[in-house]
């Protein structure tokens, strides 16, 4: 790079060039479909940094992404799971972080959600076409804004 604004983008469109080549002779040599993705954002120097490309999850397995909502003392998780039953799912809550797994060898789930403080033993869930909602009460410091004047 010689230090010219213009060979930054010069760079990325090489970069882009090389991810559609390598996209297009996959998808020629017939390889299979995979769902999910991860982004990964790092921080660094933007100039003299270096891409990297991941490699995409297992082919069986898919990450969909898991909505976390708080609304008033309830903390709610919600994910698609389309084509699982609802007794192939598991969650595991440790710490600050909810884990859902479902699915079966062939079409397996895996995702995690980081959610606020909430009482683990307060935990329902509903499950109702290919949508699971996990519910949480919030512990009393997430049940709502403190009151400024207390």
């Amino acid at each position: 790079m010689s230090g010219e604004p213009t060979d930054m983008f010069e760079e990325m469109d090489a970069m882009v060039a090389r991810l559609f080549s390598r996209m297009d002779r996959e998808f020629m040599a017939g390889s299979s479909r995979v769902f999910g993705y991860h982004i990964v954002i790092g921080s660094g120097d933007v100039t003299g940094g270096t891409a990297e490309v991941l490699s995409p999850l297992p082919r069986t397995t898919r990450e969909p992404v898991a909505e976390v909502h708080r609304i008033g003392d309830e903390t709610k998780v919600i994910t698609e799971l389309p084509g699982v039953s609802g007794e192939s799912i598991r969650l595991d809550v440790k710490g600050s972080t909810l884990t859902i797994d479902a699915g079966d060898a062939q079409n397996h789930f895996h995702t995690v959600a980081e959610i606020p403080d909430v009482d683990a033993a307060s935990r329902t869930q509903s499950f109702r076409h290919g949508v699971l909602e996990v519910t949480f009460s919030n512990l009393p410091a997430h049940k709502g804004e403190k009151d400024p004047g207390a």
